[in-house]
């Protein structure tokens, strides 16, 4: 069978507990694969072995459109803004319209039994409806609609912004909207397969719909300590992982609170700290500069670097702070790891509720983190006989009974 699987132009959106894997599953049991993203992941994904198509346009603005001043603008305003500035991200009539026609091209040539997206290319939706091709969204659960509050959300909110946004893209190429959401928060809907990364408990109360199969997930074999830097650390205090992923890295601040938190629960801090992009999205790294004034306010001993291996370092773990990302909490659960989260985008609030939910660790808004509240958090977890430590070993084995990758491929290949 041929799957064409389509994605934003991130490193972390080949992610999402398990995508990129669950295709390279299909591969090896025969089935054709290709990829669709943008031009930043070629390199990636040619390592990894898959067939790749370069769209010229996916729909996902990189990097995101500029930060919002407040200038003299009302809060209600300064929200309405910065709400409006995030469906610029994934959800610009223009950009989507164009890789819409780049994904109909790709896959006409590539005659897909099976469109598989992540949850914000939305052009992969209407290509599959316009093609006739069996649509499944990957990493993500098709949710119940919740009815809107129009005492909340006045006419011209951004939820109809959204949906009339997802209408014009519609209309535009003579569909109906099989694959939306378009009775709440418009978003991608297939209505047969949402394939998710994670668990009942770790949903526990929310309200999916019936399409949505979990597969959980099981972590990697370890592998062998081949960074020097890990010999080098005690041994008689536990090691706290520190991150805020590979997207919006650059914030100093942060890095500094959790790792003094971490030497004063009596840990080691061991800071991944990216490639250093801004909040803004714009590159360039870390400079030396930079790099050194972080490296001059960490406790001693720490570690910092700019990525670790999870299967080399995450065994080795004790407890984890970091942005909520859904491959990096993914990858500490299926370690049994308990984690604080401080997300800073609207996927990592959800991974934040999940880990609340499930008890594993906290949540902490990052406007409220200071050194004293990780501090008590960390010292909270990591006791051997801490609830959220049990709570993590007991939702990894759940992970690991619902069949990870393998049965993810598995329903992939019967859905298509």
């Amino acid at each position: 069978m041929r799957f064409l699987c389509v994605s934003a132009q991130l490193a972390s959106h080949l992610d999402w507990g398990g995508y990129l894997p669950t295709a390279l599953e299909l591969m090896r049991a025969g089935h054709d694969v290709l990829w669709a993203t943008g031009r930043e992941l070629q390199s990636d994904l040619a390592a990894q072995g898959v067939p790749v198509h370069i769209l010229p346009e996916t729909g996902w603005r990189w990097p995101p459109p500029p930060p919002i001043q407040k200038g003299s603008s009302t809060e209600e305003e300064f929200q309405r803004l910065r709400m409006s500035r995030s469906l610029d991200q994934w959800l610009d009539v223009e950009r989507v319209q164009a890789a819409t026609l780049d994904l109909v091209d790709v896959a006409r040539r590539f005659r897909p039994h099976l469109i598989v997206s992540e949850m914000f290319i939305a052009a992969a939706g209407i290509a599959a409806e316009l093609l006739d091709v069996p649509f499944a969204v990957a990493g993500w659960p098709a949710m119940q609609p919740k009815s809107p509050d129009a005492a909340v959300e006045p006419p011209g909110s951004v939820r109809e912004l959204a949906q009339a946004r997802v209408a014009a893209c519609c209309r535009h190429f003579g569909v109906s909207g099989l694959n939306w959401a378009l009775d709440g928060p418009a978003a991608l809907r297939s209505p047969s397969l949402h394939l998710t990364y994670w668990s009942p408990r770790w949903y526990a109360g929310a309200a999916l719909l019936p399409q949505t199969r979990m597969v959980g997930g099981v972590a990697d074999p370890p592998l062998p300590r081949e960074s020097p830097w890990l010999d080098k650390l005690p041994v008689d205090r536990p090691w706290i992982f520190i991150t805020l992923g590979t997207a919006f890295t650059k914030d100093i601040g942060f890095f500094v609170i959790a790792a003094r938190a971490a030497a004063d629960a009596g840990g080691v801090p061991i800071l991944a700290v990216g490639k250093g992009y801004n909040a803004g999205g714009t590159a360039g790294g870390w400079t030396a500069r930079e790099m050194e004034s972080l490296r001059s306010r960490l406790p001693q001993p720490s570690v910092l670097v700019e990525r670790v291996h999870f299967a080399e370092v995450l065994p080795l773990i004790a407890a984890a702070i970091h942005h909520g990302g859904a491959g990096t909490t993914h990858a500490l659960v299926t370690h049994g790891i308990p984690q604080i989260v401080v997300p800073k985008a609207a996927d990592q609030a959800r991974q934040a509720s999940g880990v609340a939910r499930s008890g594993v660790g906290y949540h902490i808004p990052p406007r409220q983190l200071t050194v004293p509240l990780a501090t008590e958090a960390l010292q909270k977890i990591l006791a051997d006989d801490a609830p959220a430590r049990l709570n993590a070993a007991s939702l990894q084995k759940e992970f690991a009974a619902l069949g990870g990758i393998p049965k993810a491929a598995q329903i992939l290949v019967a859905s298509a």
